[in-house]
C-alpha cells in the first residue's frame, strides 16, 4: 500500500480514533513486529495535530506472556493522555495499563499487519456513522433481552441471560478518559451473566494466537466456564494456549461480541475476523470493567470467532447468515 494511504490512515487514527487535541501527550506504541512506515505516519499525524507526540518501540511479546513491562515503558504509558497502540503485543490487559486508564489515559489500538486493506477500508470506505447507529439500536435490543441463544449448523447451541448487563459499542474511538477501544470498528458487545452461560460453541473461524481453524473446535461450557474442548489438532492447540497462560480464569467467558463492519472479511487476522458483519466472538479471561461482569481478575485474554451463527433474542432472530434482521430496525448495512 502506498505511503499516501498510510498518511491518510495516520490522520484518521489521530484525529478520529484517538480524538487527539492540541497540547495532549500522545504516545504511539509499536513493537518490533510493527511496520515502521505505519508507526511513523501516526507520529507525523500527531505532530501535525500539535500534540506532544512520542513514538516508543517495545520488544514483541506472545499473547501468553503475562510479564509486566519495564519501568521505562510503564512510565511512558502512565504519562500519556492518549495511547495509539499499533503493536501485536497485548498491552491493554497489563496491570500497569489498567492503572493508567484509571488515571484517565485513553487508548485506541489496532494491529495492522495482515489486514492492511481493512485498516483503511474499514474506516474510510464505509458509512461509519450508519454502523454506529445500527450498533446503538442493537444495544437497546440486547439490554431488553432476557435470554440470548446462539446456534449454528455445525452444532453451536449456547444460551445465557443478557438483561441487567450493559451493551457496549466498539466504535474504535477513544473519546472519554480511561476508555480503551480497538479500530477499525464497529462491533457491539456485552458480558452475559456468568452463571447462566451453558451449552456448546463450535469454532469455525479464528482461534488463538490468531489463525483460522482447519477443523471446527467444540467447546462445552457450564456456568460460564469451558469444561471440555474437542476436535482434533486445533482443539489440542487451543487447550495448550489456555494451559500455557498459567491462569485458571482464562477459560471463563467474559464477553459476547457481534461484528458489524461490511468491509471486513474472514482472513485469519483476528481483529478483522471479529468485525465481519454477523460474525460472533466469544472472549475468555480478562474482562474489561466496563462490562460490569463478575469474572475474577485474569492476566490473559483469548478470543474465538464463529463465522456465521444465528442469534436469537427471546426466540426472535436478530442475525442469520451474516444478515441483520431489518424488522428489528437493523437494516442498512
Amino acid at each position: 500500500m502506498s505511503g499516501h494511504r498510510w498518511n491518510e490512515f495516520g490522520e484518521i487514527v489521530v484525529r478520529r480514533m484517538g480524538q487527539v487535541k492540541p497540547g495532549e501527550n500522545l504516545l504511539i506504541l509499536a513493537d518490533t513486529k510493527t511496520d515502521m512506515v505505519v508507526a511513523e505516519a501516526c507520529l507525523s499525524a500527531g505532530i501535525d495535530a500539535k500534540a506532544d507526540t512520542q513514538l516508543l518501540v517495545i520488544p514483541w511479546r506472545a499473547s501468553t506472556d503475562t510479564r509486566e513491562f519495564n519501568e521505562t515503558t510503564v512510565g511512558t504509558i502512565h504519562g500519556a493522555d492518549v495511547v495509539i497502540g499499533l503493536c501485536e503485543t497485548m498491552f491493554v490487559e497489563k496491570k500497569s495499563t489498567e492503572i493508567a486508564r484509571r488515571n484517565g489515559t485513553r487508548i485506541a489500538a489496532t494491529t495492522v499487519a495482515g489486514m492492511e486493506d481493512f485498516a483503511i477500508e474499514g474506516i474510510v470506505d464505509v458509512d461509519y456513522e450508519k454502523m454506529i447507529e445500527i450498533a446503538k439500536r442493537g444495544c437497546v435490543l440486547w439490554e431488553n433481552t432476557n435470554i440470548c441463544r446462539v446456534t449454528s449448523p455445525l452444532g453451536t447451541d449456547i444460551h445465557f441471560l443478557m438483561k441487567g448487563r450493559p451493551a457496549l459499542i466498539g466504535d474504535g474511538m477513544a473519546t472519554e478518559p480511561g476508555e480503551a477501544d480497538f479500530f477499525p470498528g464497529v462491533s457491539m458487545a456485552n458480558a452475559p451473566v456468568e452463571e447462566t452461560i451453558n451449552g456448546t460453541i463450535v469454532i469455525d473461524g479464528n482461534i488463538p494466537p490468531g489463525r483460522l481453524v482447519e477443523d471446527p473446535v467444540t467447546c462445552r461450557l457450564e456456568r460460564g466456564v469451558i469444561v471440555d474442548i474437542s476436535g482434533g489438532v486445533d482443539a489440542d492447540a487451543l487447550e495448550q494456549q489456555f494451559q500455557e497462560s498459567g491462569d485458571s480464569i482464562a477459560k471463563h467467558l467474559c464477553h459476547f461480541t457481534l461484528g458489524l463492519n461490511p468491509r471486513a472479511k474472514t482472513t485469519g487476522h483476528v481483529h478483522q475476523d471479529e468485525h465481519v458483519l454477523g460474525a460472533v466472538t466469544f472472549g475468555f479471561g480478562s474482562q474489561d470493567p466496563d462490562f460490569k461482569g463478575n469474572v475474577p481478575p485474569c492476566k490473559v485474554h483469548f478470543d474465538v470467532v464463529l463465522n456465521s451463527p444465528k442469534i436469537l433474542l427471546d426466540d426472535i432472530v436478530m442475525c442469520e447468515n451474516n444478515k441483520l434482521n431489518p424488522d428489528l430496525g437493523l437494516g442498512g448495512l
